[in-house]
This record gives structure tokens, C-alpha cells and sequence, in this order.
């Protein structure tokens, strides 16, 4: 096990810094000006020159992505370009409200996905197994900010039980602060539950039809502890590596759901960096969710390591 971690450590080094690397390239090489748009219509060829200057952007590349990648080791982001503040104290106050939707929306998809994907599983081609599939794949097909949308018109405007949104950190009022994330969570997390529903059907199918199940049953094993206890926890197995990607999906899909809801979240952030061509905050809030996705995938391969300590003899061995 401590091998597998200290693997996984040595690997996440490189991987951040690879993805850094990308993502500096990118923001830097896409057509548009920052200066301009910083300007906006002061933006004479003097004053994008001077700019340019003063915020080294006319630099060669490598020479901009090094000074940056320095600075922000040592947890200098920079200053935004619009307001001139700190980039760094800005991200870490919005990064716990994206987290906590995105933990929100990804609880409730497995809490779709994970029974439902059992039950089709266990009932597979029978009547019960069509419904739950038919219902995974219209899930799947509804865009998030479209049920968003509707989540509003029906709970906030018709019914009006949920504010329209908003945020009140948790601290300050625990239940404020969970009404306004019910909708967004839910829009997120129903969206969700189709992918993970369909693998976990997929990975239980597989399981259940395995010998040792098979074998258990014959014995005379009860089948609610063989399926739920036995075939349940292989199946997690599979399911959790699948989820950690979905979770870096959550995590990095809530700009739209966040500007819906009125969230100051990191999704909010990189919405208003892309608008703006703010480098400093797009590059900061961009890497953020990238190291939340390596960590979050992380993270499962250990618990996948728990759960089948076999993988961990195989990764060992290779």
C-alpha cells in the first residue's frame, strides 16, 4: 500500500506540472488580446504596448511561463487584470463553494446510480431492467443548464419552495446554505447519475454472472447478502475509478450551473477569465480543478487498492 502511494505521489508531480505547462500554452496562444480587453477603450497602441510591458507579456513564451510556473509554487497567481487584486485569496474563498456542489451533485448521483444500477443488474432483461435503462438514457441526454432552467421554473417561480439563487456560506446559516444548493446540485447530479447508472448495471451484470456467485448461491448463501455484500463490493471497484473522472467532470463542468445560480464558485471565476482574457485568474482557477481531478483520482485508486488488494501486488510487480 505504501508503495502504491508514494507511485501515485511521484506520478502527480510531473502530471501538474505537464498540465501547467498545456494550459499556460494554450490560454497564451489563443487568438486576443488580454491588453485590449483590459483596456477596453483606452486600448490605444501606446497603452497595449505599455501593458504588454508591465505585465510581461512581452516576454518569449517560455521565458512568461517559468516566471509564472515560480511564482505560483510558491502560491503567487498573480493580480487580475480587471480589478488588480490578488488572484490567490480570490480563488481560495471560491473554493470551497465549488466543492461543495460539486460533492453535493456527485452524492446524488451515485445515490440514483448505484442502487438502480443494482437493481437493473439483478432484473437484467426483465421489464424492470427496459425502465431504469430507458431512464438512465433519457438522463443522459438532458443538457444540465436545461434542467437548470426548468428546476427554476418549477420549484422558485411556480411552486416556490427554493430560492432562485444565490449563497450563504454554511457558517453563517447551515440551512440557507443547503437550499440554495439543492437546484444546482440536482442539475449537476441527475445529469450525472446516467453515466455512473449504466456503468454500475454494466459492472454488476459482469459480477453476478461470475462462478464464485453462482457457486455462493448454490450453497444455500441468502441472495441479498450474496449480491449487496459480495457482488456489490466488486462492482465498486470498477465503479469508482469511473466516478473519480465523473467527479473531475462535476468539478470542472459547473461554469455555466454556477453562473445560473448566481454561485461565486471557481466555475464562476474561469467564466469571467475566459470573457476577459484575465490570464492570471483562467490559468489559476484552470490549474485548480486540474489538481482537484489528479487528487480525486488519486484518492480512488487507493480506496480501489482496499477494497481488491490484489491490484496492489499486480501494480507492484509491474
Amino acid at each position: 500500500m505504501w508503495r502504491l502511494i508514494a507511485t501515485r505521489l511521484a506520478a502527480f508531480v510531473p502530471t501538474v506540472l505537464a498540465t501547467s505547462l498545456v494550459l499556460f500554452v494554450t490560454v497564451n496562444v489563443v487568438p486576443g488580446s488580454a491588453a485590449k480587453a483590459a483596456l477596453g477603450i483606452d486600448a490605444t497602441a501606446q497603452a497595449i504596448a505599455r501593458f504588454e510591458h508591465e505585465q510581461g507579456l512581452d516576454r518569449p513564451l517560455h521565458v512568461q511561463y517559468l516566471d509564472w510556473l515560480g511564482k505560483a509554487v510558491r502560491g503567487d497567481f498573480g493580480t487580475s487584470f480587471q480589478n488588480h487584486l490578488p488572484v490567490g485569496p480570490e480563488l481560495v474563498s471560491r473554493l470551497p463553494v465549488t466543492l461543495e456542489l460539486a460533492i453535493l451533485a456527485f452524492l446524488i448521483a451515485n445515490a440514483i446510480a448505484v442502487p438502480l444500477g443494482a437493481l437493473a443488474a439483478y432484473h437484467h432483461q426483465q421489464r424492470l431492467d427496459s425502465v431504469i435503462s430507458v431512464f438512465a438514457t433519457v438522463l443522459g441526454a438532458v443538457p444540465s443548464f436545461w434542467l437548470a432552467t426548468v428546476l427554476i421554473l418549477i420549484l422558485a417561480l411556480t411552486v416556490k419552495v427554493l430560492p432562485a439563487g444565490g449563497y450563504v456560506p454554511f457558517a453563517e446559516n447551515p440551512a440557507k446554505n443547503v437550499s440554495l444548493f439543492i437546484m444546482p446540485a440536482l442539475s449537476l447530479g441527475l445529469v450525472s447519475s446516467a453515466l455512473l447508472l449504466r456503468v454500475m448495471r454494466a459492472k454488476m451484470i459482469e459480477v453476478l454472472s461470475s462462478d464464485y456467485i453462482h457457486t455462493a448461491l448454490a450453497k444455500g448463501a441468502a441472495p441479498n447478502v450474496v449480491i449487496w455484500r459480495h457482488a456489490l463490493q466488486n462492482a465498486l471497484i470498477t465503479f469508482l475509478t469511473v466516478g473519480a473522472v465523473e467527479f473531475g467532470w462535476l468539478f470542472g463542468g459547473v461554469v455555466i450551473i454556477e453562473d445560473i445560480f448566481l454561485l461565486p464558485g471557481v466555475g464562476q471565476l474561469v467564466l469571467v477569465g475566459i470573457i476577459n482574457r484575465d490570464y492570471p485568474v483562467l490559468l489559476a482557477s484552470a490549474l485548480t480543478v486540474t489538481v482537484v481531478v489528479l487528487a480525486a483520482n488519486m484518492v480512488v485508486d487507493l480506496v480501489a487498492a482496499v477494497l481488491d488488494p490484489r491490484q496492489v501486488h499486480a501494480r507492484s510487480r509491474a
